[in-house]
């Protein structure tokens, strides 16, 4: 089972979590881990210098001349290249060269296995796409006698797959079947009405027809794939997106410039600020501009850490047109894609990336695309690109976002009770949108009364919980992609009393952690990079001395006033919370 894990995700990093739970399935035993590392090791010994370890995860590496997979995939791409170049000869030829790879149902031993069924399944539609591909092909070069056995096995064994359908009855009326194909048509009509209740498709019932009249006419010419498959790939636009006017403008200016420019836009911020729903809305708005179209890929896995470089480069491929597996060797396969894109114009969003090297291996080397790229790091190594710096909503933002949720009656007469809210766990749009969801749910209280209980709820960030996901959630995600450093800084810094403090108060917190990169100086040099503090002033620090996470057990108690030169710093309240939370044992 793990080497079919591997196989399957050749060249893709499997994290520890994902690969015990195709193992287990949920049921893992308390040795998951360590027995995980002896199959690894046993694994090792059968596919030596196969198998690399990475910090996060395994991975195995392949090329197509080992893996009938990728081979597979390669050859598939090579047909449907050679189709949109108007050779049907050779895509005919390449195409049925990958379908005379395929043997069986894939995985058919390990069926038993609720990972190895879907595996099974999403390998057999990637089959049946190419084999339709093939067949259609090879019906137009007049070649349909050969495929009709064939043909007829697969639309049994796929029974709701109307393209088989539809080429099983292009192929019989092509050999002089026609009473076999209007036969075909009518068993298929009565599976489905049976099955689903429903009617055969409007292309299924065309051709049967045209095969009824006995005039069939030859399918309409396709446009190639790529003007087929024009990527629109924005996430959905929020229709309530409020505020942002400056660093809105400031992003579509940059992403509609012409000429000269850096083409790159980094948005930066705390977790909870904004910066996917700002990249989406105003990539939206400038989509029209690119007449490649649009595409979106995550650098991270959904635990937090950082996607393999070769899995997302392989995303990036297909989602702009170029249908192959990019090379193992990272020089081949980088130079391959700013090749592929110099001469296009796509709009590129890179979501939530963790490191400078994850951006720079993908930013286009020239050409008109634009990219936009969110991070909740400052990234200050990345050179050339144009920074926007999010913040936590203004109290008029945070208000007009409540006023278009809850409508205008239920925030009327409660504005006062935001400056609570943002005490308690700031005005970042993640806490509104939560505050907001909350109080959809909780229609018989008002804001100012949800206000006042959730300062009688110690650290309970879990209380602004709606549908399963609580603010918790993206503060757990970004500490998982902490260096183990800035982890164990995050960490010590939930026993401070506030979310304000000077040197002297992080000397104190950080005095005995272990695995600390050098000085306090530099330690707070590390949070500011991964916008968990920042220099503040002292008007800003009044506004937050409310703001304290279980101070009966903080290491010191209130600083007092402290003169205007010395250094003071300030968390995200939302972090803050996170860390005390953690510390005191209620995360």
């Amino acid at each position: 089972m793990l080497l079919a894990a591997l196989l399957c995700r050749a060249n893709t990093v499997l994290s520890v979590d994902q690969l015990t739970q195709v193992l287990w399935d949920g049921d893992q035993p308390r040795t998951a881990r360590k027995n995980l590392q002896v199959y690894v090791s046993a694994l090792r010994k059968i596919v030596p210098d196969h198998i690399d370890r990475l910090p996060y995860g395994y991975t195995l590496v392949a090329d197509a001349g080992e893996s009938d997979l990728l081979r597979f995939d390669q050859l598939a791409a090579a047909g449907r290249q050679a189709q949109r170049k108007g050779d049907p000869a050779g895509a005919a030829a390449l195409l049925g060269r990958a379908v005379g790879l395929w043997r069986d149902r894939p995985l058919v031993d390990l069926l038993d296995s609720p990972f190895a069924v879907r595996e099974s399944q999403r390998l057999a539609d990637r089959f049946l796409e190419v084999y339709e591909d093939w067949a259609e092909l090879e019906v137009e070069a007049g070649r349909a006698h050969g495929l009709l056995d064939r043909l007829g096995e697969l639309a049994g064994r796929y029974p709701f797959r109307e393209r088989l359908v539809a080429l099983r009855m292009t192929a019989l009326d092509k050999v002089g079947g026609r009473r076999q194909a209007l036969a075909c048509f009518e068993a298929h009509r009565q599976f489905i009405a049976r099955e689903l209740g429903l009617d055969p498709s409007a292309v299924l019932r065309g051709l049967y027809r045209e095969i009824l009249a006995g005039e069939q006419s030859p399918a309409p010419p396709q446009p190639p794939l790529a003007a087929r498959l024009r990527p629109a790939q924005l996430p959905r636009d929020l229709s309530d997106f409020v505020g942002r006017s400056e660093p809105l403008a400031a992003l579509t200016a940059a992403l509609t410039a012409d000429g000269p420019c850096p083409g790159v836009v980094l948005v930066c911020g705390p977790t909870g600020v904004g910066k996917s729903a700002l990249a989406v809305h105003a990539g939206h708005l400038v989509a029209d501009r690119f007449e490649d179209g649009q595409v979106f890929a995550s650098l991270s896995e959904p635990d937090g850490t950082p996607r393999h470089w070769h899995a997302v480069l392989t995303e990036l491929l297909h989602s702009t047109g170029l249908d192959i597996a990019p090379p193992a060797e990272e020089a081949t396969a980088l130079a391959l894609w700013r090749s592929w894109l110099a001469e296009q114009q796509f709009l590129l969003v890179l979501d939530d990336a963790t490191s400078e090297a994850d951006i720079r291996r993908l930013l286009p080397g020239r050409g008109p695309s634009r990219t936009v790229v969110t991070t909740a790091r400052k990234l200050s190594g990345l050179e050339c690109v144009q920074r926007l710096e999010l913040g936590e909503f203004t109290p008029s933002e945070a208000g007009e976002l409540l006023n278009r949720v809850l409508g205008t009656d239920r925030v009327a007469g409660h504005e006062q009770a935001l400056p609570r809210v943002r005490q308690l766990y700031g005005l970042a749009p993640a806490v509104v949108r939560a505050l907001a969801a909350k109080l959809t749910v909780l229609g018989h209280l008002s804001l100012s009364a949800y206000a006042e209980q959730l300062g009688r709820i110690p650290a309970a960030l879990d209380e602004l919980m709606v549908g399963g996901v609580s603010l918790h959630d993206g503060y757990r995600r970004f500490r998982r992609s902490l260096a183990p450093s800035q982890r164990a800084a995050f960490d010590a810094l939930g026993a401070l009393p506030q979310a304000a403090f000077d040197l002297a108060g992080l000397r104190a917190v950080l005095d005995g952690v272990d695995g600390l990169a050098g000085p306090v100086e530099r330690v707070a040099e590390e949070l500011m990079e991964a916008n968990l503090v920042s220099v503040t002033g002292a008007a800003e620090d009044d506004e937050v001395t409310a703001h304290a996470a279980h101070a009966a057990h903080a290491v010191q108690p209130t600083q007092p006033a402290h003169p205007a030169h010395v250094v003071r710093y300030r968390m995200p309240p939302l972090a803050h919370r996170y860390a005390a939370a953690r510390r005191y044992g209620t995360a």
